[in-house]
């Protein structure tokens, strides 16, 4: 896992020189190097890490320890008695940062970053990075301060690297320090222009991937930051690997037949005589331990795996980083997976990018509406980073209520590669790469909100089931669909990113009413299955609220998509058939999804039904506004012949103290003969009407029994007729008589 820590890093000076002229003599000094430097880091409270060689790399948890174990090492060091004649000097160099630990070592940009302050530093003296400097302002250590120096170019990063010399009585004056540059083959990596923010994780999951696997295979969608991770990791692995880090970029090649062409190039490797192109690409790396970074895999994959079955063949010492839209499929391959950042890395992500283009934006009272924004991003960094681009004119805000237009709006503002220029760009890329089969399945999930189950992509595709199967695979692979597992089964969905840009898909088409219709035609079957688990054991109810909950964003979107084409009767059975599950959830929402009233054939048994759900539900969230009798404004009718706006009724009026018309209501009922479930409402309604003539202390002693006794019977009906609701909202009721 990543850790901030202080890192003070030594070399001896001219230690390759004193070793041939005087092995013996070296190797008794190196003895006594060691033992002074872990005497002053361990008595400064921070542990050597690693001996370097000729040198050490420590770690303490506090930058003031840390540049005061530097200052006394090089004390230390002075006032010891050395076998060689000119004595042991020493250069030693202070960072601050973020590292990364893996089978004994240290990686990461920190350790990139000190190893190059550290090759510039002049012996006997010590060097400070600007991060422990600022650190020091007002606690640094008595006698020691920090002076600037200069600046370093450091390989792989766009900006030089600030030094600091630290001064002191026992430290020589350090002036300008003087740039070197490595001459090691392979470490032209593109320049890092900006920190990485977030992915600490992944960071540390790469790093432990690479010391298990030889191919280490970044994948996800566009725009994750697959390169800028992979970046990171070739910054961080320059110290580690001796042959060197090399960076080749396959987006230039444009076919698979370029594939070797663009890599021989990025590692200058040349044809030579009697040796094929792919071995004299390998015969760069006879010998060499390094790394080798593979970019933008996707679109070449064949190609791309060969490239890399004979460099892993050929060169049995490099390890491979390679970043695709989906596995490679190669033996042996390591996959590290690149989702979406957490809201809280996309918010700082977008607060560091906006801060870049408008100083002056007051970027912290928006901090909700920047998450807010940021999740409906789906956390893609490209669409975070393009969002930020526009604080340069719009406050987030505004950005944030142009998002059903992402891809109009997060266009421009970002200097990199075309298929990254913009929001649309990066995920037209991801699409081309997939077959038409896997297109017209991806354009069709666009249809769903929240995802699917896989009957709903076989009800709305028309395809058989295995072959939705097939590929859906293909699609998950490929980070366009997310695959999550339920208790109800897996659960399939696209980030809303990528479902607006399929719904463009199937709107350019001029497939997407088709598609619609048939997702509505679905709803309806799901919503029929839904009522009939309603009635039946508790296995199956609970699974009817699992289901009907998971589902809820799905009948929402057909119920609108009925009443836009003007299908009334079709929304009323929606809502009827699961307007049971909602009111017990509670899920309120599903009464308005009605409203008003669209009646095509006047009151039918349905409309009724949702009218008097609706009243019932708006007195009991305090929004009612209408008169109590007859309830939901349904015909009075239903209230003599209709059993549930019966039952409603009464719970309303009792609920609302209206008691005596609650009981005119039940009386004028006219219950059909031989029904069991009839008989199990009416009771209900007869036992909450009792509990509030009772607390009134206005029934007899007779009319108390005869009532508990009519509870005994319906209770027992209950048992019979098998409905866990029933049974339980009748214990309920009798229950509440009973207490009383």
């Amino acid at each position: 896992m990543p850790s901030l820590v202080s890192l003070v890093m030594t070399d001896i000076v001219g230690s390759t020189h004193r070793w041939s002229a005087d092995e013996a003599g070296m190797a008794a000094d190196l003895e006594v190097h060691d033992r002074l430097l872990r005497e002053v880091v361990s008595g400064a409270g921070g542990t050597v890490f690693k001996h370097t060689g000729d040198g050490m790399i420590a770690v303490f948890d506090d930058p003031v320890a840390a540049v005061g174990a530097a200052a006394a090492v090089q004390q230390a060091v002075g006032d010891a008695v050395w076998q060689h004649s000119d004595g042991v000097e020493v250069r030693a160099a202070v960072h601050t940062g973020v590292v990364y630990q893996r089978d004994g070592d240290m990686f990461g940009t920190s350790v990139n970053r000190l190893a190059r302050i550290l090759s510039v530093c002049p012996a006997g003296a010590v060097l400070v990075s600007s991060a422990t400097a600022g650190l020091l302002t007002d606690r640094a250590p008595e006698g020691l301060s920090v002076r600037q120096v200069g600046s370093v170019n450091l390989r792989g990063f766009a900006s030089a690297e600030v030094v600091f010399a630290l001064t002191g009585a026992h430290l020589p004056a350090v002036r300008v320090v003087d740039e070197t540059h490595s001459t090691r083959p392979g470490l032209d990596i593109p320049p890092i222009d900006e920190e990485l923010v977030g992915r600490d994780d992944e960071l540390a999951t790469l790093w432990e991937a690479l010391g298990r696997a030889r191919l280490v295979t970044l994948v996800g969608v566009g725009g994750m930051g697959k390169t800028r991770l992979a970046l990171e990791v070739a910054a961080g692995a320059v110290d580690a690997y001796s042959g060197g880090v090399w960076w080749i970029d396959l987006a230039p090649a444009t076919a698979d037949s370029a594939v070797l062409p663009v890599a021989s190039a990025a590692v200058g490797a040349r044809e030579t005589p009697g040796r094929t192109a792919m071995e004299s690409f390998t015969d760069r790396f006879n010998g060499i331990t390094g790394l080798v970074v593979i970019d933008n895999c996707e679109h070449v994959l064949h190609s791309a795996r060969e490239l890399i079955a004979a460099l892993r063949a050929a060169a049995p010492d490099v390890r491979v980083v390679a970043t695709s839209r989906e596995a490679l499929g190669v033996r042996g391959e390591q996959l590290v997976p690149i989702g979406s950042l957490p809201v809280a890395d996309g918010a700082t992500l977008f607060l560091e990018r906006a801060r870049a283009v408008n100083p002056d934006l007051d970027l912290y009272v928006d901090r909700a509406t920047i998450e807010r924004l940021c999740s409906r991003l789906d956390g893609i960094p490209l669409a975070i980073e393009l969002a930020a681009a526009r604080c340069r004119s719009m406050s987030p805000a505004e950005i944030e209520t142009r998002l059903d237009d992402r891809f109009r709006l997060l266009r421009g503002g970002r200097d990199s590669t075309e298929r990254h220029r913009t929001l649309q760009a990066a995920v037209a890329w991801s699409y081309s790469l997939l077959d038409p089969r896997e297109r017209g399945v991806f354009d069709q999930m666009a249809v769903f909100a929240g995802g699917t189950l896989l009957d709903g992509l076989v009800a709305v595709t028309g395809l058989d089931e295995f072959d939705v199967l097939d590929i859906i695979d293909g699609l998950v692979a490929r980070s366009m669909v997310v695959a999550t597992p339920t208790p109800l089964g897996t659960r399939y969905h696209q980030l809303e990113t990528l479902r607006q840009y399929a719904d463009d898909r199937l709107i350019d088409a001029g497939s997407a009413a088709d598609a619609r219709d048939r997702h509505l035609t679905w709803v309806v079957e799901l919503s029929q299955a839904l009522f009939a688990l309603y009635g039946g054991n508790r296995q199956q109810v609970a699974n009817g609220f699992a289901r009907f909950s998971a589902e809820v964003d799905n009948l929402r979107i057909a119920v609108s998509h009925a009443a836009a084409t003007r299908r009334h009767h079709i929304t009323h059975t929606i809502v009827a058939n699961v307007e049971l599950f909602a009111f017990y959830r509670p899920v309120w929402e599903v009464f308005d999804w009605v409203r008003p009233l669209q009646l095509e054939h006047g009151w039918t048994d349905e409309a009724i039904a949702i009218a008097a759900f609706s009243a019932y539900s708006d007195w009991t969230r305090g929004t009612h506004t209408g008169d109590l009798l007859p309830i939901g404004g349904v015909p009075e009718q239903a209230l003599v012949s209709n059993t549930l706006v019966m039952h409603l009724q009464t719970l309303l009026l009792t609920n609302a103290g209206n008691v005596p018309a609650a009981v005119d209501v039940l009386e004028r009922y006219e219950p059909q003969a031989d029904n069991p479930l009839e008989r199990i409402i009416v009771g209900r309604s007869s036992l909450m009407i009792g509990f509030f003539r009772a607390m009134a202390d206005e029934m007899s002693l007779t009319e108390i029994v005869e009532l508990d006794a009519l509870g005994e019977s319906v209770l027992e009906t209950a048992r019979q007729t098998g409905g866990i609701i029933d049974l339980a909202l009748t214990l309920a009721f009798f229950a509440f008589f009973r207490s009383r």
